[in-house]
């Protein structure tokens, strides 16, 4: 049986404090691992490229790959608070589809146990272009849960 190629993501949020309670950020993305190789796919703004991997065995590999973000916590920054996929204000990643079609091509797993890794199951079979929009929480000790939206917008582009 085929496998799913596995591309792993690095994710390091680094924390900026804007006074009054209030927080943003932004995140820096990097290859950490890959089943086969796809090393050169990933820019730093998160942007995946899958038309730059290398072609695979088609033998041992089918078109999906599973594309797992890694977030490092504690996040950087002008504060060093946990942080995890956000759950409680929204939802850690969301798929943005162009052009009003259905994202019926990608599945979000996460599993709460584990609060820093979400799985986005790419069929990439369309050629389309998808935008991811992740989420973090902040876990701050005696407060209440901070969510922020990250921007830009992860953008995979397709194998084609």
């Amino acid at each position: 049986m085929k496998k799913n190629r596995i591309l792993n993501i690095n994710v390091e949020f680094h924390v900026s404090d804007q006074g009054n309670g209030n927080f943003g950020g932004s995140a820096v993305y990097t290859h950490q691992a890959s089943s086969p190789r796809m090393d050169t796919v990933v820019d730093r703004d998160g942007s995946i490229h899958l038309d730059r991997a290398v072609d695979f065995d088609s033998s041992e590999y089918n078109e999906n790959v599973d594309i797992v973000f890694l977030l490092q916590s504690p996040c950087s920054g002008d504060e060093a608070f946990d942080v995890e996929w956000a759950t409680k204000y929204g939802r850690g990643m969301s798929i943005v589809v162009p052009d009003g079609g259905k994202g019926d091509e990608m599945e979000i797993s996460f599993d709460s146990s584990h609060p820093h890794v979400i799985v986005v199951e790419d069929k990439d079979d369309d050629n389309k272009t998808y935008n991811y929009k992740p989420a973090v929480e902040l876990v701050r000790p005696g407060h209440d849960r901070y969510y922020i939206s990250l921007d830009p917008q992860i953008v995979n582009r397709p194998r084609n």
